[in-house]
């Protein structure tokens, strides 16, 4: 399990406690404390069937304590705590920042009085912090911090207008003022009271390279799967049984024949369908499972099972997702748990290696239209505009007491002209990539699976976000990645010997959850009772007029896309009662 937490600085032995106690579900085993000059902390200790290269613990040298929760990959795999410390103490923290893997790391030197903290490269796990009263807090989900006495829990609105148009709040803010995510690839330095952040993995160098724009599609073809095999393996528990969250996409579907090659563990594949009358990727998942010989599991996801208890699912994912996918994605760990502590997925894909979501805002820079094909945009706007979330509502929906303290051009253009404007890398899809990469891979996709199964005790595994992954699809020329509407070329060509022809052949479709039919149906009842006008009134953040034309799906305008927003909007809600007013819902 992935639990820590802890402060730089003095505080009444209980604070501690008080933070461990909001985490119970992380903290299965016996967890250690450290404390020590100005470090407090506890961490859990590993969890069980773990390889030998995950750590979880303290451990002490002279004047410098290290803490790890994780595992180390690639070249890192072999590397021992105490190496860590001794590379640390003759080279300083960029010998820290060599590691690969996923983890989070808190160093503590008592003889400077500074201390680290670090989150691994592509941000499998997450790291929260505060500074309250010349304290440092932190945590590795969100609650550990806002529900103590010392902090004070106010809506940042300017993470919110930013939750609305991307479904997650990207970046180093969070939805609370004062509470903030640590980036992926970044270390913080705690030093005389003060915090500053440095970004160590550079990943979008590697498109300055020349090694791959001269190798043909079958070389690049096997170093991939070479990667990922290699990614896998660094990533094996000791256990036989292993699981596969199967969607019957190309993604998960090569995670599980990459590990069906390996021929030394069980392996169980579970897939999600929503009943008969919506569309769904069974077939295609149960078309790679009997290829490949997994014990495989279906389970069927609806509103009238999981609306009991979608206050605790939110309570437990914390900093607001609106990606509806989070429900489905705790169901399946609720069965999944009862077959395997570890569980691998697909994820990365998609953002590592050209999925078609780039397609717009590709067309958009060769044509220089928007998405409707009738006016120049800036490729901020339409990148806000591919996301389809409630972007084009921020008017509309939200009051002008809210209104007034966002800015568009900071908190939602700012957010992305870096990403544009930055000579590396030089090509639109690796720019593309790079921003799905920190901002949607780091924010929304790596901490919503591993909350929702930590949330079971289970342990995520994603090889497709290792870093070596990362890295090798930078270098790759962007005709290995999507060519001709044709996406994750590289993938296809590495696989096409080991899945049935449909999941190479068929286009990507996406795991289509269906809030635009539940919240017009099943749901509407329990979203009317969340957005009474009393509540909403009371609340003052949304316009309850506007809220009941998308409630009522007659907006008079031209957009199907209501259950998207009205799921992003009951998320929010939900949250808002539970850690603002803490409501019981």
């Amino acid at each position: 399990m992935t639990g820590l937490v802890g402060y730089f600085g003095y505080q009444p032995c209980e604070i501690i406690q008080q933070m461990v106690n909001q985490l119970e579900h992380r903290f299965a085993n016996s967890p250690q404390q450290v404390s020590i000059g100005e470090l407090t902390a506890t961490i859990a200790t590993a969890p069980e069937q773990a390889n030998y290269n995950y750590h979880a613990g303290v451990w002490r040298k002279d004047h410098v304590t290290l803490m790890i929760n994780g595992f180390f990959t690639g070249e890192s795999y072999s590397t021992k705590p105490q190496e860590i410390i001794v590379n640390y103490s003759q080279s300083g923290i960029n010998e820290l920042c060599r590691l690969e893997g996923a983890f989070i790391i808190v160093l503590y030197d008592k003889e400077s009085n500074t201390g680290y903290l670090i989150r691994d490269g592509s941000g499998q796990k997450t790291l929260y912090f505060s500074q309250l009263e010349q304290n440092l807090f932190f945590a590795v989900e969100p609650k550990a911090i806002h529900q103590l006495p010392l902090f004070t829990r106010e809506i940042n609105n300017a993470a919110l207008a930013q939750y609305l148009s991307f479904s997650f709040v990207p970046g180093y803010n969070t939805m609370l003022n004062g509470l903030y995510e640590l980036p992926a690839g970044h270390y913080l330095i705690w030093k005389d009271n003060k915090y500053t952040l440095k970004r160590y993995f550079f990943f979008e160098q590697e498109s300055v390279k020349t090694f791959y724009q001269t190798q043909d599609r079958n070389k690049s073809a096997r170093h991939f799967k070479q990667l990922l095999s290699a990614a896998i393996v660094d990533r094996l528990p000791t256990t036989n049984e292993l699981g596969v969250f199967l969607s019957g996409g190309l993604d998960s579907s090569v995670v599980t024949a990459e590990l069906a090659q390996l021929k030394t563990k069980k392996i169980n594949t579970f897939s999600i369908h929503f009943g008969k009358k919506y569309p769904n990727e069974l077939d295609y998942a149960l078309s790679v499972a009997k290829k490949h010989n997994t014990q495989h599991h279906e389970v069927y996801i609806k509103p009238k099972n999981f609306l009991q208890r979608l206050s605790d699912i939110i309570w437990l994912l914390d900093d607001p997702i609106g990606d509806p996918i989070t429900v489905p994605n705790f169901e399946l760990a609720q069965y999944a748990s009862n077959y395997s502590q570890w569980i691998f997925n697909g994820e990365g894909g998609d953002p590592c290696f050209g999925g078609p979501k780039n397609y717009g805002m590709l067309l958009s820079h060769w044509y220089g239209t928007d998405f409707a094909g009738t006016t120049k945009q800036t490729r901020e706007i339409n990148y806000l505009k591919s996301f389809q979330r409630a972007y084009d509502e921020l008017d509309k929906l939200l009051t002008p007491d809210v209104k007034k303290y966002y800015s568009h051009d900071t908190d939602l253009i700012g957010v992305l002209s870096p990403f544009f404007t930055t000579q590396i890398p030089d090509t639109l899809l690796n720019k593309l990539m790079a921003m799905n990469i920190r901002l949607k891979g780091a924010h929304l996709i790596l901490p919503k699976v591993e909350r929702m199964l930590q949330a079971h005790k289970l342990n995520a595994l994603s090889p497709l976000f290792d870093e070596r992954m990362v890295r090798f699809s930078f270098k790759l020329p962007g005709t290995h990645k999507i060519n001709f509407g044709d996406e994750k070329l590289v993938i296809k060509h590495a696989y096409q010997a080991l899945l049935p022809a449909s999941i190479i052949k068929r286009p990507k479709s996406g795991m289509r959850v269906p809030v635009q039919f539940w919240c017009q149906g099943e749901m509407k009842r329990f979203i009317k009772h969340i957005f009474s006008k009393k509540e909403v009134s009371q609340a003052g953040i949304f316009d309850y007029e506007r809220l009941k034309q998308l409630i009522d799906y007659n907006t008079g305008e031209h957009n199907g896309r209501f259950g998207i927003k009205l799921w992003m909007l009951l998320t929010f809600e939900i949250w808002r009662r539970l850690v603002i007013e803490k409501q019981a819902i």
